[in-house]
């Protein structure tokens, strides 16, 4: 069952399952806090079957560390305008297109990602495609850039 059927209280630090049983928090992992149900909870409920991984007797879910920002962000995205929606979807296809054409062009195609490491690719691209610039700038060699 995916986490998003779950409901996370940050003020009380809980998850609820979707029959309402409280999830107590447990140990914390690297990036995360993990969060169990009683066995008693998981054995008298009708989504059993569909809920645990097999071999299972109650349930664990790992909530990230971001997760709160997120749950954020998608109930903004939900409110957005007709509007909004063009502007994302121009915003997606422009940008996100052009950075996937400079990595190409310039080897970082495959750049090691995470979030220790997003910063060093547009740092990468960044220095790329001034050199670029100024390459195109002074003689002819090298993919126009506009």
């Amino acid at each position: 069952m995916p986490l998003r059927r779950f409901r996370y209280d940050a003020k009380n630090d809980i998850v609820k399952c979707p029959r309402g049983k409280v999830l107590r928090a447990g140990s914390p992992v690297a990036h995360g806090r993990f969060f169990y149900a009683r066995k008693r909870d998981c054995h008298r409920c009708s989504l059993a079957s569909i809920c645990l991984s097999k071999g299972r007797t109650s349930k664990g879910v790992v909530i990230g560390h971001d997760y709160p920002a997120l749950l954020r962000a998608r109930r903004r995205r939900e409110r957005w305008s007709k509007e909004d929606q063009q502007l994302y979807q121009r915003h997606r296809w422009r940008s996100e297109g052009f950075h996937g054409e400079a990595k190409t062009w310039h080897g970082l195609a495959r750049a090691v990602q995470g979030i220790c490491r997003t910063s060093v690719t547009p740092s990468h691209l960044a220095t790329a495609l001034k050199g670029e610039r100024r390459l195109n700038r002074y003689s002819s060699i090298g993919p126009e850039l506009s």
